[in-house]
């Protein structure tokens, strides 16, 4: 059982919990209710400046469907107030009137009333979204529709992940496996089985942990592969590489999975992993944590990386890809708050929660300036640029709302 004196980013648990409700509540929320909202059309506009200003009126389906999850989760976890399921609702109607195509497959990109500016060229990631905050809008406003929809989704994606001719957008090659696209399906899989038990999606989930656990992971290097060949084979330019965040984020994923199957040794496996990658990805001279890594590859000159929703693309020469992204930092902070609250002593998780905690408000916060929101792409100085040309209405707010109920939980226990 945790400390009733416990410390974490330099706060007693109370006060870190109270810190978290207000962020997300009084800044975060209030930002995209006044600015990313589209109360006229619905759904959601994330092209926006710090201050909240519009780059411009694309809707990216990706933002589309975490809206709606979120909206959902606040709707069930945090006082099921109407308001938030209405922005859901009117999300979802957004979503199902302008997204599904003719020919099965949704549009990726659309003008701000709904006409389709990008038809579906092969990026899935937009579809799993709109999966997962399906099945939450399901869960909040007992829509069987929305369920049978989702669930319709996930079986109709995995089809596609499994043919030997997909040419996923995270691979260069046509049949090459993504360990992103195993965490987008096992994270939805896993909040489907608990809520509606099914065959077919546990057997997506139960592959899905499987392919991360014993395939992505390389013992040579001890960190995971983002990328692996159709029968799970290492290609020579990908043996050596990890997307650190990726990693990070899919061992919280399939740790909390085992929590809810009592798997002492997944749970065991996935923790000593998740270690792993901080210390590796963890940049120990600057702090912050790195994109990529190409072990002992020095002089490797990595392909030029422009983040979804931006125009600024990142180069970098060198072991290391040193664009920190925020996203990284918000599921490093979920990861090991959830260790410490299996394993109290872990003092390595509450040493990352704290360097992670420390550096988004020294470095990312916009506070400073005046505004609500971070940085969300930076190079390895984590240089604050004027402008942005987008926010994330994703990671933020499921960072702040799994930390509060796992602060919660730990409050319940002392």
């Amino acid at each position: 059982m945790i400390s009733p004196d416990t410390h974490l980013a330099g706060l007693p648990l109370p006060q870190l919990r109270q810190r978290y409700q207000h962020e997300l509540f009084e800044s975060v929320l209030p930002f995209w209710h006044q600015y990313g909202i589209d109360h006229q059309y619905g759904g959601v506009l994330h092209a926006l400046d710090y201050d909240g200003s519009p780059v411009n009126h694309t809707k990216l389906s990706w933002f589309q469907g975490r809206a709606l999850w979120v909206y959902s989760f606040l709707y069930n976890n945090f006082g099921r107030n109407p308001a938030w399921l209405d922005i859901a609702r009117q999300t979802r109607a957004f979503l199902l009137q302008h997204a599904p195509q003719p020919d099965g497959w949704w549009a990726e990109a659309f003008h701000r009333d709904g006409s389709v500016l990008r038809p579906f060229s092969g990026d899935l990631y937009g579809m799993y979204f709109a999966a997962e905050g399906l099945q939450e809008y399901a869960w909040a406003a007992n829509d069987d529709e929305s369920r049978h929809l989702a669930f319709a989704l996930m079986r109709q994606l995995h089809v596609r992940i499994e043919d030997p001719s997909f040419a996923c957008m995270d691979c260069p090659l046509p049949g090459q496996r993504s360990q992103g696209l195993w965490m987008v399906n096992l994270n939805i899989a896993r909040q489907m089985v608990a809520r509606w038990p099914d065959p077919e999606i546990q057997a997506i989930l139960d592959q899905a942990i499987d392919a991360v656990i014993h395939h992505h992971y390389n013992p040579d290097i001890g960190l995971n592969n983002e990328v692996l060949n159709h029968d799970f084979s290492r290609h020579s330019d990908h043996a050596t590489r990890c997307q650190a965040g990726h990693s990070v984020e899919t061992l919280w994923m399939i740790a909390e999975e085992a929590r809810r199957r009592n798997d002492q040794a997944l749970w065991d496996t996935c923790t000593a992993r998740i270690r792993r990658h901080l210390d590796v990805g963890w940049d120990h001279v600057y702090g912050g944590f790195s994109e990529c890594v190409n072990v002992n590859q020095g002089g490797y000159q990595w392909p030029p990386y422009t983040p979804v929703g931006t125009t600024i693309p990142f180069r970098f020469t060198g072991e290391y890809f040193y664009m920190k992204p925020l996203w990284a930092l918000n599921e490093i902070l979920i990861a090991t708050l959830n260790i410490l609250e299996h394993r109290p002593n872990a003092h390595w998780a509450a040493d990352y929660f704290t360097k992670a905690q420390a550096i988004m408000d020294e470095k990312y916060s916009r506070k400073r300036y005046g505004q609500p929101g971070y940085l969300l792409f930076t190079d390895r100085l984590m240089t604050q640029p004027e402008h942005t040309a987008r926010q994330d209405n994703y990671h933020p707010p499921r960072q702040l709302m799994l930390s509060i109920l796992t602060l919660d939980r730990l409050l319940r226990a002392v």
